[in-house]
């Protein structure tokens, strides 16, 4: 059976995505998850009290575990990014040619350093994809409060034509062409999360998470340039926009990781008591040889790595940032 949307993951995102979808289309929408109680519970009760608990999905939301049933119109990918591609390979056979593929996956492949982009275009061989991010909790869009996020494809005028289609009231959506830039604020805005949270564990004040922020932003207009994405791109919904809600609140699973750490609690230890996946964790890693090879000055970056997986005292890592010279310009 054919859909007009599917979800492709039920974790807390995929799931208020396709409550959206269902609340403001009559059709039905199918959304796979891997977890067959999850399934159950969707289709019985439709609830997700595993990712999205508190929420009553709405009753046009059918759940499946077979990859094979997503067949449709819409295709919304929701995995966590490190399983994109084991995904993307096992579902590639069954997505009709003419179906529209919305990557909402945020993140970069560890192995290969390769944006979700990359991974759709290497599986695939076709580039008729769309890039959905910006500031967006789940609990928040499921429960219908407004959002406004960015769609980007190579072709802008795919993109100015799904934004109208997808585009309601309290779910505002912007198009660009800008498909690096999109991603790349959706993945290292991740990472500089964990950098916020571990300030405020640290109680180092508003002060220094301003500075701290700010700085953040610097070094995201450095790496977009060296990687391909506009630099106009920074100052929208996906990059400064994301920082400005995933860098600043404790529904962010990011910046909850970073204040763990803050408060002297262990990497090791906040890893295995997490349900949900922080996906800035997996991105610091993927990006330390991206900064290497393209020899970009990327201090934060580095200084939230070495503490993430070289085992370095926050104050080690504090003292270097804090030391470093004066620059001539804020803006070198």
């Amino acid at each position: 059976m054919k859909y007009k949307y599917a979800v492709v993951g039920a974790g807390a995102w995929g799931t208020a995505i396709a409550n959206f979808l269902a609340k403001n289309y009559s059709d039905k929408v199918l959304i796979w998850a891997k977890e067959d109680r999850l399934v159950d519970q969707i289709n019985k009760y439709n609830r997700n009290d595993l990712f999205l608990p508190e929420i009553n999905l709405e009753k046009n939301i059918i759940a499946t575990n077979q990859i094979k049933d997503i067949i449709a119109d819409y295709i919304f990918y929701v995995t966590p990014s490190q399983f994109f591609k084991k995904i993307l390979i096992k579902h590639k056979k069954y997505i009709p040619k003419t179906a529209k593929v919305i990557i909402c996956s945020k993140g970069i492949e560890i192995n290969t350093g390769f944006m979700m982009s990359d991974i759709f275009e290497s599986v695939l061989l076709k580039d008729n994809y769309f890039i959905l991010s910006g500031p967006s909790f789940a609990k928040e869009v499921a429960s219908g409060l407004p959002a406004a996020l960015v769609i980007a494809s190579i072709d802008i005028k795919e993109s100015i034509s799904l934004a109208n289609i997808i585009s309601k009231r309290n779910f505002r959506i912007y198009p660009s062409d800008d498909v690096a830039g999109v991603q790349l604020g959706g993945a290292i805005k991740n990472i500089y999360a964990i950098g916020a949270g571990i300030v405020k564990g640290l109680n180092y004040g508003e002060n220094a998470r301003a500075a701290f922020l700010t700085r953040c932003i610097a070094e995201m207009v450095k790496i977009c340039d060296v990687m391909g994405g506009k630099k106009e791109t920074i100052y929208g919904l996906s990059c400064i926009g994301d920082i400005l809600l995933t860098c600043n609140s404790e529904k962010s699973r990011n910046f909850v990781l970073g204040k763990s750490l803050g408060e002297g609690k262990e990497i090791k230890n906040i890893l295995t008591t997490n349900k949900t996946i922080a996906e800035g964790y997996f991105t610091t890693q993927a990006f330390f040889p991206i900064l290497n090879s393209n020899k970009i000055d990327a201090p934060i970056m580095i200084g939230i790595y070495n503490i993430l997986f070289n085992n370095f005292s926050l104050k080690t890592v504090v003292n270097s940032l804090l030391n470093r010279p004066v620059k001539n310009s804020e803006f070198d």
